[in-house]
């Protein structure tokens, strides 16, 4: 019997331990690290990276010359003048051109150091756009999760409501069943109990959504098992002074990685326009070429002056082994309005690059002044609400005790009770709107 017993309580205990482990609980901070590494944008802005460091080593090995290796074994049938034979043959000829060469650029324009200077500032503005990226992910998830927490303490205030109610509507049952109360009460109360049943239900949905969002935006695919842990604020986090408007714009001017991005796009656009007018410039190169051949036919030992027809094909290398060294100009005279279209589209896209420049100076000045702007004035709400809660508490208080005592009416009870109902949700919502738009300010000032 003992041991059943123990067997029943390991089991109770495994199964409590399985729902525990099965329920995963999110906080704030999870909830970023999760972001951060399931985010397909930010994955996409890092492989942009890496190709931007890329195309910047390949520009830098621009200045470099290149060095290939060729080689080719022909077949000629007919009759053709054999160079290395030194005669014209009649019969099937096999023949072979082994060589090194290299090329060099030594002036097209400054393109190659302009090349250099753009792929660097896109790497520049790639590294940026990662951070831009980032802080998109935190401010995403932070309204995410603002809306979740409130919902739950939205519920948690209506669950109080419910509670009161049903008290109410329990003693005026019971009032009435001993005559000394009326059927109208309790039929008001009904009606209110199920009007915030209602409310519930679609505070419930509404926190079932925005959880939804929440998990979506961490990129999980099976959201079930997730529950979202509530804030646990400190009262320093709304109580505290909030910085001046243009210090914390300076700062977050300062930090934007979206408005370093821009300033990178647009220098990068301007080495583009460089590059692209280096076009109308002449090009110098060098060349340069080693080599040899190879005939069936034979060759001529140049040493000997004789000529070897069963020359094997190494001594034949030997005996046929040149150098040659060339440098050009190219002057460009007419590219069918090709410089010219390559000139004119690179001005528009460093035009243009202006134009985002300015967009980002503006989209980073109107959302913190937003945000700026709500978290004054959920300051101002949290100091109305504060007062306002305690004497709507009193208030209540007063009323239902008169209510108990039959000295008021019901109507006057549930607008006591819906008043202050109204105060907590308004004070619950300041809290919370006053630490996450703090949190959100942080974040655009790049210290959270």
């Amino acid at each position: 019997m003992r041991i059943l017993k123990y067997g029943i309580l390991v089991c109770v205990l495994g199964f409590f331990g399985f729902q525990t482990q099965a329920q995963k609980v999110l906080t704030l901070e999870n909830c970023l690290d999760i972001a951060m590494e399931n985010n397909i944008d930010l994955k996409r802005a890092q492989n942009n990276a890496l190709i931007a460091r890329s195309n910047q080593l390949q520009a830098m090995m621009g200045f470099l010359p290149s060095l290939e290796a060729r080689t080719n074994y022909d077949f000629f049938f007919g009759t053709f003048f054999d160079t290395n034979a030194a005669r014209q043959v009649s019969s099937t000829t096999r023949s072979s051109n082994p060589n090194v060469r290299t090329n060099l650029t030594l002036f097209n324009g400054m393109a190659n150091h302009h090349r250099v200077k753009a792929r660097w500032h896109d790497s520049e503005a790639v590294e940026n756009s990662i951070e831009e990226q980032k802080l998109n992910v935190r401010a995403t998830i932070l309204g995410a999760y603002l809306n979740v927490v409130l919902d739950k303490e939205n519920i948690k205030i209506s669950e109080k409501r419910m509670v009161l109610l049903e008290a109410q509507l329990d003693r005026e049952i019971k009032r009435e069943s001993v005559g000394v109360g009326n059927l109208e009460q309790v039929y008001n109360f009904k009606s209110q109990l199920a009007n915030e049943k209602l409310n519930q239900v679609n505070l419930t949905n509404r926190l079932k959504s925005d959880r939804l969002i929440l998990l979506q935006a961490l990129g999980i695919k099976d959201t079930n098992g997730y529950e979202v842990e509530a804030y646990d604020f400190q009262e320093i986090e709304f109580t505290q002074p909030v910085g001046t408007y243009e210090d914390i714009l300076g700062m977050s001017v300062a930090y934007s990685p979206s408005i370093k991005r821009a300033r990178a796009e647009n220098l990068a656009s301007s080495y583009g326009l460089k590059i692209a007018r280096a076009s109308y410039l002449p090009t110098v190169s060098a060349f340069g070429l080693f080599g040899s051949n190879y005939s069936s036919n034979g060759a001529l030992n140049p040493e000997t002056g004789a000529f070897e027809p069963n020359a094997g094909f190494f001594d034949q290398l030997a005996f046929n082994e040149f150098k040659y060294f060339n440098i050009s100009l190219s002057i460009p005279i007419f590219s069918n309005w090709r410089n010219k279209n390559q000139v004119q589209v690179a001005k528009i896209n460093f035009l243009n690059s202006e134009l985002d420049l300015k967009q980002a100076e503006l989209t980073m000045n109107n959302t913190v002044q937003q945000v700026y702007l709500d978290l004054i004035a959920a300051h101002s709400t949290y100091k109305a609400a504060e007062e306002n809660l305690i004497a709507l508490n009193q208030s209540f208080e007063f009323v239902s005790t008169r209510y108990e005592q039959g000295n008021t009416d019901f109507f006057t009870y549930l607008e006591s009770l819906n008043n202050l109902n109204r105060a907590e949700i308004e004070l619950i919502n300041a809290k919370y709107s006053i630490v996450f738009r703090k949190k959100i300010l942080d974040v655009y000032k790049g210290i959270y």
